[in-house]
């Protein structure tokens, strides 16, 4: 969330929402914004420092959470005007996790319920946010945020989740986008989704997913372009074995759980979505696992029965694509533990 808050031009980057949507985001972020919880809410929690409120005067509070609001006498939530930041420490969060949000972030949400129409559906997007910002309250995301920017080491069972289920940033693709790869067929078979607990699995996929949003975020930076979306490209190399040894049947339940619990709070972060050495016989178990996937994401997927080199080649350049796959990337790519 939040990722190119306080970017120079590229705070509140919407320049994608069409002049038709413009009024429903509008329309949505006032909502947004009347749903803040009262300033007692936040005043309750002896760890958050108090915020300096003055009758009909603006205010900018200088600790952590950088917050900024005008109010009155009579109203003191509607008249707010906030300023939305990168991280917030969760202690400095009222229980239902709200914070102030940028437009890139509102409209992502709006995107994750959009019906094929065209129509948003607002009360869903509405409902997925809060729902998604009492997670990141709860499961501490911006301490995993703050590690992952500062560099500093994930838990062991995260690294050992990592080694267990490989996935590699490669570089980029020809608009800026954080391009990933990941061994999925030789996760299927591996059997490692029984070696960890379910929520040692949650925590490193958190990671793996807030991995994305600081790469986009230091891809800005560095480009001046706002980057909000990742392209992402799964191995299926393994999956036959997975299935013969039915070792599949036991990650699949895992994988549900992650796009449920975890993954339906991180809407469209992704642009499209290649499945490649996908064989036949494989095609029951991706019915399997497109049944629990978010419709909007599961319309992103495209499957290959090979390596698509030709199709790596027209969304990134060689030096991005792993030399096992017919390009030039000689980057660090483990086989699966």
């Amino acid at each position: 969330m939040n990722h190119l808050c306080g970017l120079p031009h590229l705070n509140n980057d919407v320049s994608q929402v069409a002049i038709h949507e413009q009024e429903t985001l509008a329309a949505f972020r006032q909502r947004f914004y009347d749903s803040a919880p009262p300033i007692e809410e936040y005043r309750s929690n002896s760890n958050i420092a108090d915020y300096d409120v003055d009758a009909g005067e603006e205010k900018k509070d200088s600790s952590s959470h950088g917050f900024q609001y005008e109010c009155d006498e009579t109203n003191l939530i509607s008249r707010r005007v906030l300023t939305p930041q990168y991280t917030i420490p969760h202690d400095k969060l009222p229980p239902s996790g709200w914070r102030p949000l940028d437009d890139c972030t509102l409209y992502r949400f709006l995107l994750a319920d959009r019906q094929k129409d065209g129509i948003f559906d607002t009360e869903a997007s509405f409902q997925r946010l809060m729902a998604a910002l009492q997670f990141r309250r709860e499961y501490r995301s911006d301490v995993i945020v703050h590690n992952i920017w500062n560099n500093l080491s994930p838990p062991a069972h995260v690294q050992k989740c990592k080694a267990m289920r490989v996935a590699i940033w490669a570089g980029t693709d020809y608009n800026s986008r954080p391009v990933v790869f990941e061994r999925l067929g030789q996760f299927f078979s591996s059997g490692n989704a029984a070696l960890m607990t379910e929520e040692e699995w949650e925590e490193s996929y958190l990671y793996f997913l807030e991995t994305h949003f600081c790469r986009m975020r230091q891809i800005s930076m560095n480009s001046g372009v706002a980057v909000d979306r990742i392209v992402y490209f799964a191995d299926f190399s393994g999956v036959v074995t997975s299935i013969m040894n039915r070792k599949i049947w036991k990650v699949i339940p895992l994988l549900k759980r992650l796009v449920k619990k975890v993954e339906s709070h991180y809407p469209e972060i992704v642009d499209h979505i290649t499945l490649f050495n996908v064989p036949t016989i494989a095609s029951a178990a991706y019915k399997v696992v497109r049944g629990f996937l978010d419709p909007v994401t599961a319309d992103k997927i495209e499957l290959f029965s090979g390596v698509p080199l030709e199709r790596f080649n027209e969304l990134m350049g060689e030096n991005v694509i792993p030399k096992e796959y017919g390009g030039r990337n000689d980057c660090d790519y483990p086989q699966t533990l």
